[in-house]
């Protein structure tokens, strides 16, 4: 399950002042007559201010760079560091094969105003690459590169002396090999920014304060972290310039040697040449027992501790009523797998107007509605015949009875199968959620006996009426976005901390009062396993949407492995599991599955193999993940197996990928998989979040998850499948803080979130189209197409409204003027919904006009909108 590890080496503070698109059209205009506020066009290199520092690196040989701005600041050439083609001249400095080149002392008072320029040519991506710096003691002061986070260029600069907090400028599309890219890093206080500025075009800025000054040597090649030498760049770097001042936007352009005009904003998007299809099986679910998500969550059950196997010693979340004595009966067990019962002991007192039993307090209380119709189930005996046995859903102290039902008379030995019950509310009865259920017998008979209970179930309606089912609320939700897919079972409860309490598949179906249950040991309650393979499965198929089984793999999150001879018995396991999902009725456990009430075989495409096992520090995830690829390959060679972390034994079909992200990294990393290489393993972004909020994401959150999604959906050629997670938590155990989905036992709510990710989701074509975003930073977009419909997702994770002129490139087509904006935004970042105000941030849509092949659109701030246009 979700871990912190995904959060990068620096952790991002905040990021890209984003432009988003939606709200009314303005009235037709061409594309590139928007400009940004100020621009002027004619400036020239004559206009650029007296430079602190320059390096043309035109020597071509020797072991030093002049400094031409006749401050004496020569580079020395470090290392391997040598001389390669230039683009400003002849030369350049080359690091390809390492090496820096260094002078003397700060070029710059990084705590004023200043701006860095250079061109650069990466001969490889990935990792941190820095091109410019000025050391601190501990950190650079500054640095212009390629950052590995986000996988583009950037302007960083951290809040202080010290390896945290970065305010991160990133570039809006991913960088390639072998081309010369001018960077402009400019940081600018009186403006309260830092600016990232990509062949003279304004790219990232974001907001900036804290300026400090680096009193060590100037670096071009390298940058300081922890106190050690980091980020060695890898290719070319030419025309490196300093100045002590906040560089306009038309002395950028001037410095980059491109015209002001080409830097103006634009969103174009290439109607006229689609980029590849979208992943038919992109948006899934991924579901773990985490906060209460099964147990006293999706999992209808409304008794906690139905089996009393959650403690050893005592019968906890059950009590005494009228005077009777609780104890856990190990030698009365209801079967192998339930091997204790709860023995009441019955006062001398009961009878008439004396009842006597036990009390259930439920998941935070049982909830109690009108009108509801209520199945209980429970296994009873006695050391005598007595009767009726009542059932009942009453008030915390018993005042009020909402519900009630007998069993007529109980025996002296459990029945094969357990009594079932129905009970329903009345028109007038209240809602509450506080009730609690009882069994109780007022029989004179009873008066000193002993009863014992086991599984003592209460079900409320569910989900398409399944009898072992699904809260009905929280499958809706799910239901209503759509998703292609649910992993199952997820995360950390899949691998238990010890291999003895793991997600044990076999101990999970057939009657549920024959499941012994195990401790979610991962996140620390009981799980009755009443929500088994059985359930994930049929849960599934109720979504229509296929499951991603996860099978355990031989690791458990203390440390426990196993390898070689011993790791057989849970490959077996895992065939035996896949059987049971897709095996015929003639098979074993497809007959097993049959018996169960599922003859029909389940769609199976993907298995995973373990979840994060990044986590084995063994090194044992090679050889385990081999054992099951080469098992399952033979036996069911089309499934496609998912691999948790690199492997080289075997090619893997997809390889998962985790990230939980501060919202300002999850916005700049929009760009992340664009320039992955396309020949490599394809991905499953199995877990991915922004992590603020609590219980769930504010809108700060949402607008990263929307650009994050915004990039996968971008490169789904790459990412076939992605889901978010956590799904769920419980209002009253919220201990992984950021989930999508959150309740008590009454009502639910979704998060803004939730919203971001069903409108890109619901409102996406077929077929990504090529977007590209000038001069408006941090853009993250995604445009797709369907038939003539043509969808444009936008974040503005900005705090301004925007003017967006918008270009469709090559169409052919006219364009509806009519068009439909759907568009959620906030007053704060962290602005949020609640159970008491479900509803603060929802999503609107409206018809707007002005539509064409070229139009300006005001947008708000803090939004992600989705725009509808029809192609005529």
């Amino acid at each position: 399950m979700p871990s912190e590890a995904g959060v990068p080496r620096r952790t991002v503070l905040s990021v890209l002042g984003a432009a988003s698109l939606a709200g009314t059209f303005a009235a037709a205009a061409p594309a590139g007559a928007a400009r940004l506020t100020g621009t002027a066009a004619g400036a020239t290199a004559a206009d650029l201010p007296a430079a602190a520092a320059h390096w043309a690196f035109d020597e071509g040989s020797g072991a030093s760079a002049a400094d031409s701005s006749g401050h004496g600041r020569t580079a020395t050439l470090q290392g391997a560091a040598g001389w390669g083609t230039g683009q400003a001249g002849a030369h350049s400095l080359s690091l390809t094969a390492g090496g820096n080149a260094t002078a003397s002392g700060p070029a710059l008072d990084t705590s004023k105003a200043f701006s860095v320029g250079a061109w650069v040519n990466l001969a490889q991506l990935g990792g941190y690459q820095t091109a410019v710096s000025i050391d601190g003691r501990t950190v650079s002061s500054f640095y212009l590169g390629l950052r590995d986070d986000t996988g583009t260029f950037a302007f960083a600069r951290l809040a202080s002396d010290a390896p945290q907090n970065a305010a991160v400028a990133a570039a809006a599309s991913a960088p390639s090999t072998g081309t010369w890219t001018h960077l402009t890093g400019v940081s600018d206080p009186a403006a309260g920014v830092i600016r990232l500025y990509v062949n003279g075009v304004l790219e990232g800025e974001t907001a900036y304060t804290a300026g400090w000054a680096g009193g060590g040597d100037t670096a071009i090649g390298r940058a300081l972290y922890g106190g050690g030498h980091v980020d060695q760049w890898h290719g070319l770097i030419d025309d490196v310039w300093m100045f002590p001042s906040a560089l306009t936007s038309e002395q950028v352009a001037a410095l980059a040697g491109v015209p002001v005009e080409t830097t103006t904003p634009l969103l174009s998007v290439d109607v006229a040449h689609p980029a590849h299809a979208v992943s038919p099986i992109l948006p899934g679910l991924m579901f773990e027992d985490i906060n209460h998500s099964g147990e006293g969550g999706i999992y209808a059950e409304l008794v906690q501790n139905r089996s009393m196997m959650a403690d050893d010693t005592e019968p906890v979340h059950w009590s005494a009523v009228g005077g009777t004595t609780l104890a856990l009966d190990e030698g009365t067990p209801l079967n192998a797998a339930l091997d204790r019962s709860l023995k009441v002991e019955l006062p001398g007192g009961t009878g008439a107007g004396n009842r006597a039993g036990v009390a259930n307090d439920g998941f935070w209380g049982i909830p109690v509605r009108p009108r509801t119709t209520y199945t209980a189930r429970l296994f009873a005996k006695a050391s005598r015949r007595i009767g009726p046995l009542t059932v009942a859903v009453e008030s915390a102290d018993g005042t009020a009875v909402y519900a009630a039902a007998r069993v007529p008379h109980i025996g002296t030995a459990f029945p094969g199968r357990p009594f079932e019950l129905t009970l329903r509310t009345g028109a007038r009865t209240p809602v509450t959620g506080d009730a609690r259920l009882t069994v109780t017998t007022a029989d004179p008979a009873a008066a000193g006996e002993t009863l014992w209970l086991q599984h003592v179930s209460l079900f409320p309606p569910t989900y398409h009426n399944r009898p072992n089912g699904l809260r009905i609320d929280l499958m809706e939700k799910l239901v209503a976005l759509k998703p292609k897919f649910l992993r199952l079972p997820g995360g950390n409860y899949l691998e238990g901390n010890t291999i003895a309490t793991r997600f044990d598949w076999k101990n999970t179906i057939g009657p549920v009062w024959e499941r012994p249950g195990h401790m979610d040991d991962a996140w620390g309650y009981w799980s009755t396993d009443g929500l088994g393979l059985l359930e994930y499965l049929q849960w599934a198929e109720d979504m229509h949407a296929q499951p991603v089984l996860a099978v355990y793999a031989g690791y458990s999150l203390k440390g426990e492995h196993v390898t070689g001879d011993a790791l057989k018995p849970f490959v077996q396991d895992a065939l035996d599991e896949i059987e049971y999902v897709t095996g015929p009725v003639t098979s074993t456990w497809g007959a097993r599955r049959a018996a169960d009430g599922h003859p029909e075989p389940f769609p199976l495409q993907f298995v995973e193999i373990g979840n994060e096992d990044w986590f084995d520090t063994s090194g044992s995830y090679d050889e385990r993940f081999a054992a099951f690829h080469d098992a399952i390959k033979v036996k069911y060679p089309q499934l496609k197996l998912i691999a948790t972390t690199p492997v080289t034994s075997r090619t893997p079909d997809l390889i998962d990928e985790h990230y939980y992200l501060a919202p300002s990294a999850a916005q700049a990393s929009t760009h992340k998989y664009d320039n992955r290489d396309r020949g490599s393993t394809k991905v499953f972004v199995g877990e991915w979040a922004a992590q603020e909020g609590r219980p769930t994401p504010d809108l700060n959150a949402a607008l990263g998850d929307a650009a994050w999604l915004a990039g996968l959906i971008r490169n789904s050629d790459q990412v076939l499948m992605e889901c978010y997670a956590p799904l769920f938590s419980h209002v009253r155990n919220n201990v992984w803080a950021t989930n999508l989905i959150a309740y008590d036992n009454l009502t639910s709510y979704v998060s803004p979130s939730y919203w971001a990710q069903h409108m890109l989701t619901s409102r996406l074509g077929d077929t990504v189209l090529p977007a590209t975003a000038r001069a408006l930073p941090g853009l993250a977009t995604v445009a797709t197409r369907s038939g003539n419909r043509l969808y444009l997702a936008v974040v503005n994770c900005g705090t301004e409204k925007l003017s967006v002129p918008v270009e469709l490139k090559g169409l052919t087509e006219g364009v509806s003027r009519q068009a439909t904006a759907t568009v959620l935004t906030g007053p704060a970042r962290t602005t949020t919904n609640t159970l008491t105000a479900p509803d603060t941030l929802v999503p609107r849509t409206t018809t707007v006009t002005g539509a064409a092949a070229s139009f300006t659109s005001t947008v708000p701030p803090l939004s992600v909108t989705v725009l509808e246009l029809v192609l005529t």
